[in-house]
């Protein structure tokens, strides 16, 4: 870069002058590159990495008005009351160059989503600037992957309403199908965890 050939030869002048401003400008140059490293090194805070969970909804991006926010946040509440199942959805404005599937893993394992030791649990990432969903699963709804009905869900119910700039009836709907699909995996009256009964 031009600025650094101009400092480069800034330094050059001054070292032939005088051998304590040529130190002086080495550490100087030393100390500027470990900051520099420091920063790239340090974790972003707008890194999906480091999201916190804010309850049942958590939108990053701003997207959805308190009053969505509120009602699809009661109904993920009342879905985990009823099945003793968790579901959580997660919007952000961009993914920042990561994977969404390793994204979604990380967030799942990180807000450990489910009752511990069942593996009952469903998060659901949007990434607008990439226009990706990822419905992630605990291990009891890997069939729920595997057998195509995130798939189904996602191309016929959610995407189309997204195309349409229809973002929140896309999420409810989404959200609803996902809860069918759920309760067909019940946890039995006299396995559930405490917290449920």
């Amino acid at each position: 870069m031009p600025v650094w050939h101009r400092t480069k030869g800034r330094a050059m002048k001054l070292s032939r002058s005088n051998d304590f401003l040529k130190n002086s400008w080495k550490n100087f140059l030393l100390a500027v590159i470990f900051l520099i490293s420091l920063v790239a090194c340090s974790p972003k805070e707008e890194s999906p990495a480091v999201l916190a969970r804010q309850g049942w909804v958590s939108d990053y991006a701003e997207k959805l008005n308190p009053e969505d926010k509120a009602r699809i946040s009661a109904r993920l509440e009342a879905y985990e009351k009823e099945t003793c199942h968790q579901l959580f959805l997660l919007i952000i404005p961009s993914l920042a160059g990561e994977n969404v599937v390793d994204f979604s893993q990380r967030t799942l394992a990180a807000w450990e989503i489910g009752q511990p030791g069942y593996g009952n649990g469903f998060l659901v990432s949007i990434a607008l600037e990439e226009g990706t969903v990822r419905i992630e699963t605990g291990s009891a709804f890997e069939w729920f992957i595997q057998d195509g009905t995130a798939d189904k869900i996602l191309k016929e119910v959610m995407f189309p309403l997204f195309r349409k700039d229809k973002l929140v009836e896309g999420l409810e709907r989404g959200l609803e199908q996902i809860m069918i699909a759920g309760r067909l995996k019940p946890i039995p009256e006299d396995h559930k965890p405490d917290i449920c009964r």
